[in-house]
């Protein structure tokens, strides 16, 4: 099974992930982003801030960018 890793970037933190993930392809590796996503973004809205500027940057073992998941495509604003 192939790994992707999931490298984490905003104006705050660069967080690589040297780990990487054993994920079956790269839509398993969207996914897995866009609960990363929404789960820090969480975390963000609880301490009272929500900043839709970072991204996460899905790579191959061989550090090639594969796909880029930004913040404000993980998830949908409604205003009235």
């Amino acid at each position: 099974m192939p790994i992707f890793h999931l490298h984490l970037r905003n104006r705050e933190i660069a967080a690589p992930d040297e780990e990487g993930h054993d994920l079956p392809d790269l839509a398993a590796a969207r996914a897995k982003a866009l609960e990363g996503i929404r789960d820090y973004l969480g975390h963000e809205a609880m301490a009272g801030t929500l900043d839709l500027r970072g991204q996460i940057d899905i790579a191959d073992s061989a550090g090639t960018v594969l796909d880029t998941i930004h913040f404000k495509d993980a998830v949908t604003i409604v205003y009235p």
